[in-house]
């Protein structure tokens, strides 16, 4: 399991291809109920607890997905984290070659992420650094 910080405070997991976020905290000893990042766009009503402080091997699964595993999910959070440092480090390149050459870095994340569909967000990545 790998936990990655989100904008808005929202943590992911990813839990053998799998993504979730946090939906709550709640309980004694509190536990993390976490969601299916996929419920909006594919309906998954995946489900996962586990403990505040607790490690992968304390994840339960709850109920279980309506699809496959992303295999390729750390590889696609690596290379939008990598876009959205580069689009600030490289300011005097153009988005798109900012993206071509990080690209070239995650070649099968860049298949599933083309530039048109993340064109807007290195757009304004560059305009708010605080973003």
């Amino acid at each position: 399991m790998k936990r990655y910080a989100r904008v808005r405070d929202r943590m992911r997991y990813i839990v053998d291809g799998f993504v979730y976020h946090n939906n709550l905290v709640s309980g004694n000893p509190p536990l993390r109920y976490l969601g299916c990042v996929e419920h909006k766009r594919t309906g998954c009503h995946g489900r996962a607890t586990l403990p505040v402080h607790g490690t992968s091997d304390q994840i339960r699964i709850t109920q279980l997905h309506n699809h496959p595993p992303d295999i390729i999910a750390e590889e696609k959070y690596t290379f939008h984290k990598q876009l959205k440092a580069a689009v600030r480090s490289m300011e005097s390149s153009t988005l798109k070659n900012v993206y071509e050459t990080v690209a070239d870095l995650y070649p099968q994340a860049a298949v599933e992420t083309p530039f048109r569909s993340v064109s807007s967000s290195l757009h304004r990545w560059r305009q708010n650094p605080d973003m």
